[in-house]
Protein backbone atom coordinates (compact mmCIF):
# COMPACT_ATOMS: atom_id res chain seq x y z
CA UNK A 1 0.00 0.00 0.00
CA UNK A 2 1.85 3.13 -0.97
CA UNK A 3 -0.24 6.01 -1.34
CA UNK A 4 0.93 9.52 -3.17
CA UNK A 5 -0.87 11.55 0.10
CA UNK A 6 -2.72 10.97 2.84
CA UNK A 7 -6.06 12.68 4.02
CA UNK A 8 -7.34 12.00 7.92
CA UNK A 9 -11.31 13.27 7.87
CA UNK A 10 -11.70 13.69 11.70
CA UNK A 11 -9.78 11.26 12.53
CA UNK A 12 -8.44 10.16 15.48
CA UNK A 13 -7.97 5.90 16.19
CA UNK A 14 -6.72 3.87 15.75
CA UNK A 15 -3.91 4.07 15.33
CA UNK A 16 -3.37 7.83 14.14
CA UNK A 17 -0.33 8.69 15.61
CA UNK A 18 1.53 5.53 14.00
CA UNK A 19 -0.41 6.70 10.56
CA UNK A 20 1.27 9.67 10.70
CA UNK A 21 4.31 8.84 11.35
CA UNK A 22 4.80 5.91 9.13
CA UNK A 23 4.14 8.29 6.51
CA UNK A 24 5.76 11.48 7.28
CA UNK A 25 9.12 9.05 7.59
CA UNK A 26 8.70 8.37 3.83
CA UNK A 27 7.67 11.80 2.29
CA UNK A 28 3.35 11.23 2.42
CA UNK A 29 1.93 14.26 2.95
CA UNK A 30 -1.11 13.63 5.32
CA UNK A 31 -3.67 16.51 5.05
CA UNK A 32 -6.06 16.67 8.13
CA UNK A 33 -9.71 17.54 7.00
CA UNK A 34 -11.89 19.27 9.57
CA UNK A 35 -15.61 19.90 9.39
CA UNK A 36 -16.61 20.84 13.04
CA UNK A 37 -14.83 22.05 15.92
CA UNK A 38 -13.86 18.96 16.96
CA UNK A 39 -11.33 20.11 19.66
CA UNK A 40 -14.49 21.67 21.75
CA UNK A 41 -17.94 19.80 21.56
CA UNK A 42 -20.77 20.55 23.52
CA UNK A 43 -22.27 18.22 25.83
CA UNK A 44 -25.71 19.21 23.91
CA UNK A 45 -24.51 17.52 21.47
CA UNK A 46 -26.12 14.47 23.77
CA UNK A 47 -23.71 11.28 25.47
CA UNK A 48 -23.34 9.33 22.47
CA UNK A 49 -21.57 11.96 20.30
CA UNK A 50 -19.32 12.90 23.31
CA UNK A 51 -18.52 9.15 23.53
CA UNK A 52 -17.06 8.50 20.55
CA UNK A 53 -15.89 12.21 19.89
CA UNK A 54 -15.08 14.18 22.58
CA UNK A 55 -13.50 11.81 25.31
CA UNK A 56 -10.28 13.61 26.80
CA UNK A 57 -8.09 10.80 25.19
CA UNK A 58 -9.31 11.31 21.79
CA UNK A 59 -9.33 14.84 21.76
CA UNK A 60 -5.83 15.18 22.88
CA UNK A 61 -5.09 12.61 19.63
CA UNK A 62 -6.67 14.54 17.32
CA UNK A 63 -5.11 17.40 18.40
CA UNK A 64 -1.87 16.18 17.92
CA UNK A 65 -2.76 14.80 14.48
CA UNK A 66 -3.93 18.65 13.62
CA UNK A 67 -0.87 20.00 14.84
CA UNK A 68 1.83 17.17 13.16
CA UNK A 69 -0.04 17.27 9.35
CA UNK A 70 1.43 18.75 6.71
CA UNK A 71 -1.97 21.32 6.84
CA UNK A 72 -5.67 21.22 8.04
CA UNK A 73 -8.33 21.43 5.53
CA UNK A 74 -11.11 23.17 7.18
CA UNK A 75 -14.52 23.09 5.76
CA UNK A 76 -15.62 26.76 6.58
CA UNK A 77 -13.82 30.26 6.84
CA UNK A 78 -14.89 30.82 10.57
CA UNK A 79 -13.46 26.63 11.64
CA UNK A 80 -10.24 28.16 10.03
CA UNK A 81 -9.91 30.65 12.07
CA UNK A 82 -10.30 29.31 14.69
CA UNK A 83 -8.37 26.88 13.85
CA UNK A 84 -5.26 29.00 13.23
CA UNK A 85 -5.95 30.65 16.55
CA UNK A 86 -5.04 27.37 18.17
CA UNK A 87 -2.52 26.37 15.99
CA UNK A 88 -0.51 29.39 14.70
CA UNK A 89 2.43 27.53 13.40
CA UNK A 90 -0.13 25.46 11.21
CA UNK A 91 -1.01 25.70 7.94
CA UNK A 92 -4.85 26.10 7.18
CA UNK A 93 -6.98 26.35 4.30
CA UNK A 94 -10.56 26.40 2.81
CA UNK A 95 -13.08 26.21 0.70
CA UNK A 96 -16.70 25.81 0.33
CA UNK A 97 -18.06 22.83 1.65
CA UNK A 98 -21.48 20.81 0.67
CA UNK A 99 -21.58 20.60 -3.26
CA UNK A 100 -25.28 22.25 -4.83
CA UNK A 101 -26.36 18.45 -6.53
CA UNK A 102 -29.87 20.32 -8.03
CA UNK A 103 -28.35 19.69 -11.68
CA UNK A 104 -27.96 16.23 -10.77
CA UNK A 105 -31.66 14.98 -9.70
CA UNK A 106 -34.41 14.12 -11.68
CA UNK A 107 -37.02 16.73 -11.97
CA UNK A 108 -39.25 16.51 -8.54
CA UNK A 109 -42.62 15.39 -9.32
CA UNK A 110 -45.52 17.25 -7.73
CA UNK A 111 -46.69 16.76 -4.79
CA UNK A 112 -49.38 13.84 -4.33
CA UNK A 113 -50.65 15.97 -0.97
CA UNK A 114 -53.38 17.89 -0.15
CA UNK A 115 -51.65 19.61 3.13
CA UNK A 116 -49.02 22.04 3.63
CA UNK A 117 -45.30 19.88 4.89
CA UNK A 118 -43.56 21.84 7.39
CA UNK A 119 -40.58 19.64 7.60
CA UNK A 120 -36.50 19.08 9.04
CA UNK A 121 -34.12 16.98 8.47
CA UNK A 122 -30.72 16.46 10.30
CA UNK A 123 -28.97 14.15 12.75
CA UNK A 124 -29.79 13.20 16.86
CA UNK A 125 -26.68 15.90 17.36
CA UNK A 126 -29.36 18.55 16.29
CA UNK A 127 -32.15 18.69 18.88
CA UNK A 128 -31.57 21.75 20.60
CA UNK A 129 -31.51 23.45 17.33
CA UNK A 130 -35.08 22.49 16.10
CA UNK A 131 -36.28 23.22 19.64
CA UNK A 132 -35.89 26.90 18.74
CA UNK A 133 -38.68 26.60 16.21
CA UNK A 134 -40.87 24.13 18.15
CA UNK A 135 -43.21 26.77 19.80
CA UNK A 136 -43.81 28.17 16.79
CA UNK A 137 -44.92 24.48 14.80
CA UNK A 138 -47.05 24.24 17.83
CA UNK A 139 -48.68 27.27 17.85
CA UNK A 140 -49.07 26.65 13.61
CA UNK A 141 -50.25 23.26 14.20
CA UNK A 142 -52.83 24.22 16.71
CA UNK A 143 -54.23 26.87 13.90
CA UNK A 144 -53.86 25.04 10.52
CA UNK A 145 -55.66 21.65 11.14
CA UNK A 146 -54.50 20.69 7.37
CA UNK A 147 -50.81 21.30 8.06
CA UNK A 148 -48.15 18.32 8.56
CA UNK A 149 -44.77 18.33 9.71
CA UNK A 150 -41.85 15.78 9.63
CA UNK A 151 -38.54 15.09 10.48
CA UNK A 152 -36.44 13.15 8.28
CA UNK A 153 -33.07 11.68 9.46
CA UNK A 154 -31.31 10.46 13.18
CA UNK A 155 -33.41 13.07 14.65
CA UNK A 156 -35.93 12.83 17.01
CA UNK A 157 -39.87 14.02 16.77
CA UNK A 158 -40.23 16.77 19.52
CA UNK A 159 -42.23 15.46 21.90
CA UNK A 160 -44.33 18.17 22.84
CA UNK A 161 -45.83 18.12 19.14
CA UNK A 162 -46.70 13.87 19.73
CA UNK A 163 -50.10 15.16 20.79
CA UNK A 164 -50.68 15.67 16.79
CA UNK A 165 -50.89 12.18 16.30
CA UNK A 166 -50.78 11.60 12.63
CA UNK A 167 -50.12 15.11 11.71
CA UNK A 168 -46.64 14.38 12.47
CA UNK A 169 -44.06 11.75 11.36
CA UNK A 170 -40.55 10.77 11.34
CA UNK A 171 -38.87 9.39 8.16
CA UNK A 172 -35.65 6.99 8.78
CA UNK A 173 -32.48 8.11 6.91
CA UNK A 174 -31.10 6.41 3.66
CA UNK A 175 -27.65 5.05 3.20
CA UNK A 176 -26.37 6.64 0.49
CA UNK A 177 -25.78 10.34 0.14
CA UNK A 178 -27.67 10.47 -3.50
CA UNK A 179 -30.38 8.26 -1.79
CA UNK A 180 -30.89 10.82 0.55
CA UNK A 181 -31.67 13.71 -1.52
CA UNK A 182 -33.61 11.80 -3.77
CA UNK A 183 -35.96 10.93 -0.49
CA UNK A 184 -35.82 14.74 0.51
CA UNK A 185 -36.23 15.39 -2.75
CA UNK A 186 -39.48 12.93 -2.85
CA UNK A 187 -41.29 14.52 0.45
CA UNK A 188 -42.21 17.03 -1.00
CA UNK A 189 -42.01 19.75 1.87
CA UNK A 190 -43.84 22.65 1.44
CA UNK A 191 -40.95 24.20 3.65
CA UNK A 192 -37.62 22.92 5.25
CA UNK A 193 -36.69 24.61 8.32
CA UNK A 194 -32.61 25.43 9.72
CA UNK A 195 -32.75 26.07 13.13
CA UNK A 196 -29.66 26.73 14.56
CA UNK A 197 -28.73 27.87 18.25
CA UNK A 198 -25.84 30.51 18.35
CA UNK A 199 -23.20 28.83 19.58
CA UNK A 200 -19.53 28.59 19.26
CA UNK A 201 -19.69 25.36 18.07
CA UNK A 202 -22.80 26.17 15.61
CA UNK A 203 -20.73 29.70 13.84
CA UNK A 204 -18.30 26.59 12.77
CA UNK A 205 -21.16 25.25 10.88
CA UNK A 206 -21.32 25.36 6.76
CA UNK A 207 -24.46 26.11 5.70
CA UNK A 208 -25.52 22.64 4.37
CA UNK A 209 -28.97 22.80 4.97
CA UNK A 210 -29.58 25.22 2.80
CA UNK A 211 -27.72 24.14 -0.12
CA UNK A 212 -29.26 20.50 0.06
CA UNK A 213 -33.00 21.96 0.65
CA UNK A 214 -32.39 24.12 -2.37
CA UNK A 215 -31.13 21.11 -4.59
CA UNK A 216 -34.53 19.52 -3.40
CA UNK A 217 -36.94 22.63 -4.42
CA UNK A 218 -37.53 23.29 -0.80
CA UNK A 219 -37.71 26.97 -0.02
CA UNK A 220 -35.50 27.47 3.61
CA UNK A 221 -36.72 29.60 6.32
CA UNK A 222 -33.36 29.04 8.41
CA UNK A 223 -31.97 30.86 11.87
CA UNK A 224 -30.42 34.71 11.17
CA UNK A 225 -26.69 34.04 11.98
CA UNK A 226 -23.90 34.25 9.93
CA UNK A 227 -24.09 30.50 8.84
CA UNK A 228 -26.79 31.28 6.52
CA UNK A 229 -26.99 35.08 6.35
CA UNK A 230 -23.91 35.06 4.74
CA UNK A 231 -24.76 33.15 1.57
CA UNK A 232 -28.80 33.33 1.26
CA UNK A 233 -29.40 35.57 -1.35
CA UNK A 234 -31.60 38.38 -1.76
CA UNK A 235 -34.88 36.92 -1.97
CA UNK A 236 -33.65 33.45 -1.99
CA UNK A 237 -35.58 32.49 1.61
CA UNK A 238 -36.12 34.00 4.90
CA UNK A 239 -34.44 34.44 8.08
CA UNK A 240 -35.81 34.14 11.72
CA UNK A 241 -34.48 35.16 15.02
CA UNK A 242 -37.40 34.82 17.64
CA UNK A 243 -39.96 35.32 14.67
CA UNK A 244 -40.27 31.58 13.51
CA UNK A 245 -44.20 32.14 13.23
CA UNK A 246 -44.51 35.06 11.31
CA UNK A 247 -41.70 33.86 8.93
CA UNK A 248 -43.17 30.46 8.48
CA UNK A 249 -46.98 31.69 8.23
CA UNK A 250 -45.90 34.18 5.60
CA UNK A 251 -44.20 31.30 3.33
CA UNK A 252 -47.89 28.96 4.42
CA UNK A 253 -50.12 32.01 3.01
CA UNK A 254 -48.23 32.78 -0.10
CA UNK A 255 -47.10 30.03 -2.82
CA UNK A 256 -45.65 32.97 -4.89
CA UNK A 257 -43.26 33.71 -2.16
CA UNK A 258 -42.19 30.34 -2.04
CA UNK A 259 -41.52 29.68 -5.46
CA UNK A 260 -39.67 33.43 -5.56
CA UNK A 261 -37.74 31.98 -3.03
CA UNK A 262 -35.97 28.52 -4.39
CA UNK A 263 -36.00 29.94 -7.92
CA UNK A 264 -33.07 32.28 -6.62
CA UNK A 265 -31.83 30.17 -3.93
CA UNK A 266 -31.02 27.16 -6.64
CA UNK A 267 -29.94 30.27 -8.99
CA UNK A 268 -27.13 31.15 -6.11
CA UNK A 269 -26.60 27.95 -4.83
CA UNK A 270 -25.82 25.88 -8.68
CA UNK A 271 -23.39 29.05 -9.40
CA UNK A 272 -21.68 29.04 -5.72
CA UNK A 273 -21.37 26.13 -4.75
CA UNK A 274 -21.11 23.60 -7.52
CA UNK A 275 -20.06 20.16 -7.63
CA UNK A 276 -17.33 21.89 -10.22
CA UNK A 277 -15.78 24.78 -7.98
CA UNK A 278 -15.27 21.80 -5.13
CA UNK A 279 -13.81 19.48 -7.68
CA UNK A 280 -11.46 22.21 -8.43
CA UNK A 281 -10.94 22.96 -4.85
CA UNK A 282 -10.06 19.37 -3.61
CA UNK A 283 -7.83 19.08 -6.82
CA UNK A 284 -6.18 22.52 -5.59
CA UNK A 285 -5.23 21.17 -2.61
CA UNK A 286 -4.36 17.90 -3.31
CA UNK A 287 -2.06 19.16 -5.82
CA UNK A 288 -0.63 21.84 -3.17
CA UNK A 289 0.45 19.17 -0.60
CA UNK A 290 2.18 17.15 -2.71
CA UNK A 291 4.53 19.77 -5.08
CA UNK A 292 5.01 21.37 -1.33
CA UNK A 293 6.27 17.84 -0.27
CA UNK A 294 8.13 17.30 -3.19
CA UNK A 295 10.16 20.64 -3.01
CA UNK A 296 11.07 20.16 0.45
CA UNK A 297 12.39 16.90 -0.97
CA UNK A 298 14.34 18.00 -3.28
Amino acid sequence: FSPDIVVMSRYSSPFGADILRFFGKRGVPVIYHLDDDLLDIPESLGPEIQEHHGTPETVTRRRELLQNSDFIYASTAYLSELLQARLPAQRIVHGIYAPYLGGELPPTPASQRNCPVIGYMGSRGHQGDLDLAVQALSRLLEERSDLMFEVFGTIRLPSTLLRFGRRVRHIEVKKTYMDFLLTLAGLGWDIGLAPLADTPFNRCKAPTKYIEYSACNIPVVASNMSVYSQVMPEGGGALATDDWYERISRFLDHADYRQQAIMAARAYCSSRFSINILTHQVRSILNRALNEKRSHAC
